[in-house]
């Protein structure tokens, strides 16, 4: 594992860096520094962009997953937002969750765990396109490279699903790869991984309203 986070090829890197927790306890905090030298903010890249989207250019492309179709943004967009394209009822029960930044309050969070929801608009194929705001990797990424505040995060999932529950809710697929994180960042843009993240749920394509 240490020999492929030295190598210069990003990818090889990051195929190792999924790799950490299978490493020895006493290894796994030694490799993860290593990586955070070697690929700094990289590290925590969503796999959005591994189709080599533009900085420099407006480009629309289609993201590969299951459920709903997702569209990732180029130009100054990318690594801000990308477009889902949900059902109206789905859309609705995520928009609910959302919008009650009181209850996420009540509950102790001081920023409301939910996949940020910018902007929206119905489409003309009946689908409603939310522009959502880009986070970065998922809590199980995380957890494959053996990263810190790994119990404290998943104390925040228990929390969130048993809310999300009570508020009659039924997400759908709220397994840990549609848990992600974001780190907060110093002045520069750089990383603090001596931060604990904050934790959202995502991905509402086949969420319900109970």
């Amino acid at each position: 594992i240490q020999t492929g986070l030295e190598s210069d090829d990003l990818a090889v890197q990051r195929a190792y860096v999924t790799a950490i927790w299978c490493a020895p306890d006493a290894y796994q905090e030694k490799l993860l520094e290593l990586a955070r030298k070697k690929l700094g903010n990289k590290l925590v890249d969503p796999p959005l962009y591994d189709n080599k989207i533009s900085n420099s250019s407006f480009q629309r492309e289609k993201f590969n997953k299951t459920g709903s179709e997702t569209t990732i943004l180029g130009g100054q967009l990318k690594d801000k937002t990308i477009i889902r394209h949900l059902k109206p009822d789905a859309f609705l029960a995520w928009q609910k969750l959302y919008e009650d930044y009181p209850m996420w309050q009540n509950e102790g969070f001081d920023y409301v765990p939910i996949e940020p929801i910018q902007s929206y608009h119905l489409n003309k194929k009946g689908l409603v396109d939310v522009y959502s705001g880009v986070l970065d990797l998922s809590l199980d990424a995380w957890k494959k490279m053996g990263g810190k505040f790994s119990a404290a995060l998943k104390d925040d999932v228990h929390k969130i699903r048993t809310i999300v529950h009570r508020e009659r809710i039924e997400h759908g697929h709220m397994h840990s790869a549609n848990f992600c994180l974001r780190f907060f960042r110093d002045a520069d843009g750089n990383v603090d991984f001596d931060r604990k993240p904050r934790i959202y749920l995502i991905d509402f394509d086949m969420a319900i309203s109970k």
